[in-house]
């Protein structure tokens, strides 16, 4: 019988962990809905606040702890160094927000939530936070998974939707393309028209909603 591998033996611990994973995204998804509630009721009829959530799959948490090793491959060597625990995102929420102007509202309301959870902003391309991001454990439902939930401008999340199905989840010469200087600048350049839009319309309400001026 053929020895198991790292792989083999992570795709193990997934599954014993999948339980609670699916608990620690009922209870994170739960209590995020309940304390943006308000929030959402305040929206005016153009806003939206929108709230996904995924539990990362198996393969996808074996290739992602794959591609963080030197040489994007596993030392057979050293199997313990690898384990499925060792990633923050198994349980994941997005909070979409449109405009941009509610991300603020949202993430304060948030973190007063989860204020001991760490925080990983995500970057844009030149190294500017672009959405709020943060993980940790749901101490009440386990001590072994931690979840993860990002608030991100909705056009944004949108295309990162998009954008991570066509690609990530492809082959490995359109991944390559991903990550090159050609794609990284293509993926900046939407983000940053995406962005532009945003604040334009904000303008565009603000504008609208002053009263006329006196003649």
């Amino acid at each position: 019988m053929p020895e198991r591998t790292i792989e083999d033996r992570l795709r193990e611990e997934y599954f014993d962990l999948l339980p609670e994973i699916r608990r620690v995204l009922w209870q994170l998804e739960t209590e995020i809905r309940f304390h943006t509630l308000d929030i959402l009721h305040s929206l005016s009829p153009y806003e939206q606040l929108v709230i996904r959530s995924r539990v990362k799959d198996c393969e996808s948490a074996v290739r992602t702890l794959r591609r963080e090793r030197e040489g994007r491959t596993f030392d057979p060597d050293r199997p313990g160094d690898y384990s499925m625990r060792n990633l923050p995102d198994l349980a994941g929420v997005r909070v979409l927000v449109f405009p941009r102007s509610r991300l603020l509202e949202v993430d304060d309301a948030l973190r007063n939530v989860f204020p001991a959870w760490t925080s990983k902003p995500v970057k844009d391309a030149r190294g500017a936070d672009l959405a709020p991001k943060y993980f940790g454990y749901c101490q009440s439902v386990s001590s072994r998974v931690r979840g993860e939930y990002q608030v991100v401008p909705m056009l944004i999340g949108l295309f990162w939707d998009v954008e991570h199905s066509a690609l990530y989840k492809a082959t490995p010469s359109l991944m390559g393309i991903a990550r090159s200087s050609e794609g990284l600048q293509l993926r900046e350049d939407v983000e940053n028209a995406l962005l532009h839009f945003e604040e334009a319309f904000e303008r565009y309400v603000q504008d609208a909603d002053q009263p006329p001026s006196a003649t």
